[in-house]
């Protein structure tokens, strides 16, 4: 037998020896310079942000099952009767009734798909409230130095648009001036 497994075929046939294993130093901890602070997922403020995904979830599925019920009573009461002539049209048929219908199942599907939607991204985000998500975006837009304080912001469209029309007369008034040299 020993003979036979000489042979280069049943050399070839054989199993090959595994490699030695060598183990594996073991993971470093993190460092402190790789470690992310982050809220965990189970801390109120999470479990807040991510209340409004799952109430919009849940008014999706019930704005879903809402269509589905009224999809289906339209088809049966379109639908004719056993032994009906199929000649005569519908006589409760209302294009106003079903535009409005249709509206308004089409108006609660896109609201609670959009509440769903900014929940998760205020979620996503770590946004937690209005004021965070002004403040957030104002830093990152670099908005103080556009505003040095916080009397100079406008608070409503008005005061926005009375800014913006002293601006645009401090323009015409520096164009005026350099053609007056002239």
């Amino acid at each position: 037998m020993e003979s036979l497994q000489k042979l280069p075929i049943f050399r070839a046939m054989a199993r090959p020896t595994p490699a030695p294993v060598t183990p594996s130093p073991p993971p470093r901890p993190p460092t402190e310079s790789t470690v992310y602070h982050s809220t965990p997922i189970t801390s109120p403020r999470s479990l807040r942000q991510l209340s409004v995904f799952f109430f919009g979830a849940t008014f999706f599925l019930a704005s879903t099952a809402i269509t589905r019920r009224a999809v289906y009573r339209r088809q049966l009461r379109v639908t004719p009767k056993f032994y009906e002539a199929n000649t005569n049209p519908y006589e409760h048929f209302s294009p106003f009734h079903d535009a409005i219908m249709a509206l308004n199942l089409a108006t609660m599907n896109c609201v609670s798909l959009g509440m769903m939607m900014m929940g998760g991204t205020l979620w996503a985000f770590d946004i937690s409230g209005l004021r965070e998500a002004q403040t957030t975006l104002r830093t990152r837009l670099n908005y103080e130095s556009i505003y040095r304080t916080g009397e100079d912001v406008p608070q409503s469209v008005g005061d926005l648009l009375k800014a913006s029309k002293e601006t645009k007369e401090l323009q015409e008034t520096e164009k005026d001036i350099p053609d007056a040299s002239r």
